[in-house]
């Protein structure tokens, strides 16, 4: 036969095959739904399963692997999935991404082979992926791998064929609900060594990695499912840790996405309300020897850097029991859980995804401290910004610092573990179903918040109705921005706190309980040898402030003399009090008042004049009752003619509603 006749033989033969294929199963439908019209296209589809396309085969040598023609592949081989999920997407949920309906099968395609996979009659809305490594590393130099590795068909009732010249991972995708299992028939594939939590003994599954050459596998679980590489298993087998106990550690794996993200989250399977209902898949994650963006970056699937480090992650038993190791993984995971639009603000991106890490410490007992190295360092250095009247990268004064906008804590390096303070301190002393109560909140909340106002009110206001009280004194003094009018409403519903929370150590369980008390943020002048600000404040008129006399006072140390006072609290007031000195020679005469929400803007509410007395004088502002978190008052001049510099006080304070 010579070449013509083959060309024109080998043509015929596959344009019969074509409208065979054509007749007999229909056309391919791009989005997987059969139409049932009857009309036909002029598809191509290659169904010898004897060709094997080995253009790929170099660059699959790297990644993901080549599998031996020793390999069995199957053939006519059933398989059942229950496709059956509850649609929870990302938008109900309203997190930055959640699993999706996509469903493992247990086979893997070798590259270029043809896999064959018949689908029932009448089953529509489905799709094959091939490949589990999805980052598109198009634009990346130099390239580790091809930039994409895998590929997604559509799948329709009857015959579909589907190869992959870089091999992979067989996955199945649902568009849409389907009552009753179904069942699958695949030719043409080989069986991945997956371990299926309660499916299969650690023992047989030892047995059968060691007999398979399949260069990637999963372990999965219902709430979780990873995909590592077969080398870094088989490797570990003669290793100090050999990975013989899959099920102890996908058990601790599927207790921590059961217990410290979904159920974290208000999640359950059976919730009442849809909204409240628990992901419709497991959440994924995978290893890669290159990816988009970073060390480890989040997404579905969370993807990983494949090596020891990340694998451990995944696999050690020591890591997930301990919390040791573990922190790239709820990092990663804990981002596409993170609701940026309802109440996790602009500035804690780096933030509150890592909320998780210390749920799973607090429930196993595990110490932050060995959490993360920048931990040790984060908190000390946040309660210190919270509990000093400044900062000395900022010089920024008690109540004018901003959580959003200061040097310190917004440093790239410290400022995530520096931001992180104050939620393990409200967690550890009111309770870790404080997350619980926002994000459930958050998913059935009315609208987005706008702006960051917006998210700060509604963490202060979902946290003060967890805690039953008022937090407005913890959120001053972490400088987190509060309207007046979320104050106004919470205050309404509930008493002040009374300790100071924000002084609360995380890593030693002390601190956090002294009583929320006033104090002098700032005055003008004192002298040091003669009394001191506090004193205006130990309810004894034996004892007072004075002002500077020695060395000789400048001008900005002579009347008028400001002293900035703060309670700590938003507590409604209707005046002030003042005792004098029992000395003459420095007794204040007229005073005038100022009131500011940022220690900033300060506005008049009045003046008076003290009575030249030893006795405590009450002024009750004339427009009534107002709740400041600052007061200034102006100490304008002395009852002495002449006296510019010399002033003192026993006491100062507020009149409470």
């Amino acid at each position: 036969m010579n070449t013509k006749t083959f060309i024109k033989l080998t043509t015929i033969i596959a344009i019969v095959f074509s409208i065979a294929a054509c007749k007999k199963y229909g056309i391919e439908v791009p989005d997987g739904y059969d139409d049932a019209s009857g009309n036909k296209a002029d598809v191509t589809v290659d169904t010898n399963m004897l060709n094997i396309d080995r253009s790929g085969y170099a660059k699959a040598r790297l990644f993901p692997g080549l599998v031996d023609q020793t390999e069995p592949r199957v053939q006519n081989k059933e398989f059942t999935l229950d496709l059956n999920f509850e649609n929870q997407t990302a938008t109900t949920l309203r997190i930055q991404a959640a699993p999706e309906p996509q469903y493992s099968t247990g086979y893997y395609a070798a590259p270029g082979e043809l896999i064959k996979i018949i689908v029932p009659a009448g089953v529509n809305g489905l799709s094959m992926q091939i490949g589990g490594h999805t980052d598109n590393l198009s634009g990346k130099v130099p390239l580790l791998r091809d930039p994409i590795i895998y590929n997604v068909k559509a799948l329709y009732p009857g015959v579909n064929y589907m190869r992959n010249i870089y091999g992979g991972t067989i996955y199945i995708h649902a568009s849409f609900a389907i009552a009753q299992p179904v069942k699958f028939i695949i030719s043409g594939a080989v069986v991945s060594p997956d371990f299926i939590l309660g499916q299969i003994s650690d023992a047989d599954w030892v047995t059968k990695v060691k007999a398979s050459n399949v260069p990637w596998l999963e372990f999965r679980t219902k709430r979780v499912i990873f995909l590592i590489p077969r080398d870094k298993v088989i490797a570990t087998f003669s290793s100090s840790e050999p990975l013989n106990n899959p099920t102890a550690v996908m058990t601790k794996w599927n207790e921590v996405f059961d217990l410290d993200y979904n159920a974290w989250m208000g999640l359950s399977d059976n919730a009442p309300d849809q909204v409240d209902r628990s992901p419709q898949g497991p959440w994924r994650g995978v290893l890669d020897i290159q990816l988009t963006v970073g060390y480890g970056h989040s997404g579905i699937p969370f993807v990983g850097t494949n090596d020891n480090e990340w694998f451990k992650g995944f696999t050690s038993l020591k890591n997930v029991t301990t919390s040791v190791g573990q922190w790239g993984s709820y990092h990663e995971f804990g981002h596409n859980c993170q609701q940026p639009n309802v109440w996790s603000w602009s500035t804690l991106g780096e933030t509150t995804n890592n909320l998780f890490s210390f749920k799973v410490a607090n429930r196993i007992g595990a110490d932050y401290n060995v959490l993360h190295p920048a931990v040790r360092s984060g908190f000390p250095l946040g309660i210190a910004w919270a509990t000093t009247s400044t900062t000395t990268a900022t010089t920024i004064t008690t109540g004018s610092r901003n959580f959003d906008a200061d040097v310190l804590i917004n440093n790239t390096d410290t400022g995530p573990f520096i931001k992180i303070t104050p939620f393990v301190q409200l967690f550890d002393t009111y309770g870790y179903g404080g997350m619980t109560k926002l994000y459930t909140e958050a998913r059935h909340a009315q609208r987005f918040s706008y702006n960051d106002i917006d998210k700060h009110d509604f963490t202060y206001e979902k946290l003060s109705d967890f805690a039953q009280l008022d937090l407005s004194a913890f959120f001053d003094a972490w400088g987190i921005n509060i309207s007046k009018q979320m104050v106004a409403k919470v205050s309404a519903k509930y008493p002040l706190m009374t300790k100071q929370v924000w002084t609360y150590n995380p890593l030693t369980k002390a601190g956090g309980t002294a009583t929320i008390v006033p104090t002098i943020l700032q005055i003008s002048s004192s002298q040091s040898n003669e009394g001191s600000p506090a004193a205006m404040l130990d309810n004894n008129s034996t004892t007072y402030w004075h002002s500077q006399y020695s060395p000789a006072p400048t001008a900005a140390q002579s009347y008028p003399f400001t002293i900035i006072y703060s309670q700590n609290v938003r507590t409604p007031i209707k005046g002030m009090y003042f005792f004098p000195r029992n000395s003459t020679a420095q007794r204040v005469k007229d005073v005038e008042i100022l009131i500011s929400d940022d220690n900033v803007n300060f506005t008049s509410i009045g003046t008076t004049q003290i009575p030249n007395a030893f006795a405590r004088y009450e002024y009750l502002f004339p427009n009534g009752v107002v709740a400041p978190r600052f007061i200034k008052v102006l100490l304008k001049n002395s009852w002495v003619t002449g006296n510019t510099t010399l002033a003192a006080m026993a006491e100062l304070g507020v009149i409470k509603q």
